[in-house]
């Protein structure tokens, strides 16, 4: 994207900027849709009623630790998302996007500092799991965003350590899992620093993580009564990096690295990554997400094996623990093929800029739709339950009713959830979510009053059946014992 001596158009940027608040707009996120940000969206609740603690505000997910429920999600990303409860939650959703547009700047900035076109920067608008995390309230992309503003304060001809140990501790506070990528970035670039400088810089960047450091220390000590233990050790986190995956999971995270963003690859070279800061801190991102037991969008591939459709709506949630590579790999991807522009043809040069803007439009848009199409089903969800139940009601759940328990309409006050084995109290509502046309186990609709609805998506589809109390079934129909 660059010839005539480095000269840059001025529209593609403002203009993927506008069509991404656009289409973002346009398919404004109606619901979330997986358990994490449930989880998340009760810590965010409980926190706008002035509490750390989820179940104090009402029904919460935690591990129980001293007399209260402590979520293993970050209370900081959840702060950030807490004032949308005093107008409307579904605000919530704007943190990711903001942080999405900010990351944006950075990538720009950087590019332009280093004489580069800031055209490149649509490498970053071309990240589709990015672009899927900006739809949720999850704290990938804004954790990713602030690691990124800490690279680029760091990797530049006059660092600026201070304010880079304040964006990288940051990152750590919003997500635990950029604290691999934050040490390992940190540690290699000093070591890279002449040496005279070497001892200064890490006062500076030590100085703009304390403030980070001792936050997270604070609410450590608050929540488990240790400085230094948090509910990801507790939960023995750490253990499931077995690697029993590894044979699948590597293949896909570099597959996909080569893709978002288009040469990312580059990030592994010291020579397009300007050093073996960027380079070892991806490569530990890797090969973590790689060890884990668990990735993004596998539920959605292997219920629907052999579809493409289903493949695509796997892969790019699926790419959730390589936000922070793509992003950054972005400038080195660009350094890459910034150097083969100059000798490619200039048709090609001509094309590029409008076929980047065209791809991010029709993919996003896609996407997007695709998104909605879910979340519409999942909202669907949600209202049934909100207008079919009331708030102080005994609830009897099967297990994948328990994400759609966020205080999105209202508190639901005794939620239970039982094993499909047995057999629910007579005095609660039942709910069930199951595969289309299948019914729920007999004993959860006997003598109760049922109604059925029946959800469906491009992807994601089930069939909702809530029941009435056994008691109030039988005074409905006439038979009050």
């Amino acid at each position: 994207m660059i010839r005539d001596g480095g000269m840059q158009t001025r529209w593609l940027f403002p203009c993927l900027l506008i069509s991404f608040c656009a289409i973002y707009a346009l398919y404004y996120p109606a619901t979330y849709g997986i358990e994490d940000e449930c989880n998340i969206l009760q810590l965010s609740y409980g926190l706008s009623h002035g509490t750390i603690f989820p179940d104090h505000a009402g029904p919460g997910a935690g591990l129980p630790v001293n007399g209260h429920k402590v979520s293993k999600f970050s209370v900081f990303h959840a702060a950030l998302i807490a004032p949308a409860w005093k107008f409307d939650w579904r605000l919530s959703f704007l943190v990711a996007a903001a942080f999405f547009v900010i990351g944006a700047f950075v990538i720009r900035a950087w590019l332009r500092r280093e004489k580069m076109n800031g055209d490149w920067s649509a490498l970053y608008f071309l990240l589709a799991g990015a672009l899927y995390y900006t739809q949720s309230v999850m704290a990938a992309v804004p954790a990713a965003s602030a690691g990124l503003i800490g690279a680029s304060l760091l990797m530049r001809e006059s660092p600026r350590a201070l304010l880079a140990g304040v964006a990288l501790g940051a990152s750590v506070l919003l997500h635990p899992w950029m604290a691999p990528f934050v040490a390992m970035l940190s540690v290699v670039w000093l070591l890279e620093r002449p040496s005279v400088d070497r001892i200064e810089n890490a006062r500076w960047l030590l100085a703009g993580a304390l403030g980070p450091i001792v936050l997270l220390a604070l609410y450590n000590f608050a929540t488990t009564g240790n400085p230094v233990r948090n509910v990801y050790t507790m939960l023995e986190h750490q253990a499931s990096f077995t690697g029993s995956r590894f044979l699948s999971f590597f293949p896909f995270y570099l597959a996909s690295l080569a893709i978002f963003p288009l040469a990312g690859w580059a990030v592994f070279s010291p020579k397009w990554a300007s050093g073996w800061a960027i380079p070892a801190a991806s490569a530990t991102a890797l090969l973590l997400a790689s060890m884990y037991y668990y990735r993004d969008g596998l539920n959605v591939s292997s219920a629907h094996a052999g579809s493409l459709a289903a493949f695509v709506a796997g892969a790019i949630p699926g790419q959730r623990f390589l936000i922070p590579v793509s992003i950054v790999a972005c400038i080195p991807a660009a350094r890459f093929l910034d150097s083969y522009s100059e000798v490619a043809p200039r048709w090609v040069i001509d094309c590029a800029r409008p076929l980047a803007l065209v791809g991010f439009i029709s993919g996003f848009s896609l996407l997007s739709a695709a998104h909605q199409s879910y979340l519409r089903a999942h909202a669907a969800v949600q209202t049934a339950l909100c207008q079919a139940i009331p708030a102080s009601a005994r609830v009897t759940i099967s297990d994948e009713v328990l994400k759609h328990m966020a205080p999105s309409c209202k508190v639901f006050q005794r939620v239970e959830s039982e094993r499909a084995d047995q057999i629910p109290p007579a005095d609660s509502f039942t709910v069930w979510l199951g595969e289309p046309g299948i019914p729920p186990p007999q004993k959860w609709i006997a003598q109760r009053e049922s109604k059925s609805f029946q959800i469906r998506s491009w992807i994601w589809n089930r069939d909702l059946w809530i029941s009435m109390p056994a008691q109030a079934s039988a005074v409905t129909n006439g038979n009050p014992g």
